[in-house]
């Protein structure tokens, strides 16, 4: 596809998403042809945003997950430095369409991961991860029927990112920790609320921490040292309203809390 032609899409992918535009039915000349141009569209976002790229996120790390957005397999996304927020802050749900809230295992990476041909081994990845934290996701979707446009009109429009939390502690010894069995209690409104575990994110957060850079290897994306990747929700997404405070308790990892008008 000709540049001038993806630079449209991306224009009118981005301005859903800098305006929260909420927009169904979207015309065929804008849906991307595959995952590849997909991708490409998504670049927008680091392109048009003021601030260097914060990160990566995982979307559709689950079945239940997959289901509720209408994919087959996880998708990824670019976390958007405008969009980050520290522990104790007030978000607003204004124009968020899905208001929902996940836990999840962020990892901060140490050294640049350049494009390779073949796929990257998740110990080699693991040596080159500076350190881990607790994070909150609040998604959203500029797409009203996001759950039947399919993946690729998803990943255009950023793997349902919204607004991100990323706890103040960051932990540089983890490698003994059990990701697979980490437990993960969530408070909403200073009661718990729901559990999770770190088995319901693809088997484990390290797994898809693998699979979202041989994701981005496999398309010829670049991560970059100092970059931090959310893993995707060990719990089932639960809805939040202005008023709500939300913390999850990671334990050894920390805590990460915020709430909302």
């Amino acid at each position: 596809m000709s540049g001038n032609k993806i630079r449209t899409k991306q224009a009118y992918f981005w301005e859903s998403w800098n305006n929260k535009v909420a927009r169904k039915n979207i015309e065929k000349s804008y849906v991307p042809d595959n995952r590849k141009e997909a991708y490409n569209i998504q670049e927008c976002y680091e392109i048009k945003s003021k601030e260097k790229l914060f990160g990566w996120k995982i979307a559709a790390t689950s079945k239940e997950g997959q289901l509720h957005i209408g994919v087959n397999s996880p998708i990824a996304g670019r976390l958007i430095r405008e969009r980050l927020f520290g522990s104790n802050q007030i978000i607003s749900l204004n124009n968020n369409r899905m208001k929902l809230v996940e836990a999840e295992f962020a990892f901060k990476l140490l050294n640049d991961f350049y494009p390779k041909e073949s796929d990257y081994k998740e110990q080699e990845i693991l040596e080159n991860v500076e350190c881990a934290y607790p994070a909150i996701e609040i998604p959203d979707s500029r797409i009203l029927n996001y759950d039947k446009v399919g993946e690729n009109l998803l990943i255009a429009d950023n793997a349902c990112a919204g607004e991100y939390v990323i706890g103040e502690k960051s932990v540089k010894s983890f490698k003994h920790i059990d990701f697979k069995s980490f437990e993960v209690n969530c408070y909403k409104n200073n009661r718990l609320f729901s559990k999770g575990v770190g088995s319901n994110i693809l088997g484990s957060p390290i797994i898809a921490l693998t699979w979202l850079i041989n994701e981005l290897n496999f398309y010829k994306i670049k991560l970059l040292g100092g970059q931090v990747i959310l893993t995707g929700t060990c719990i089932k997404p639960f809805a939040v309203e202005p008023g709500d405070e939300v913390l999850m308790d990671f334990h050894e990892l920390g805590k990460v809390n915020c709430s909302f008008i």
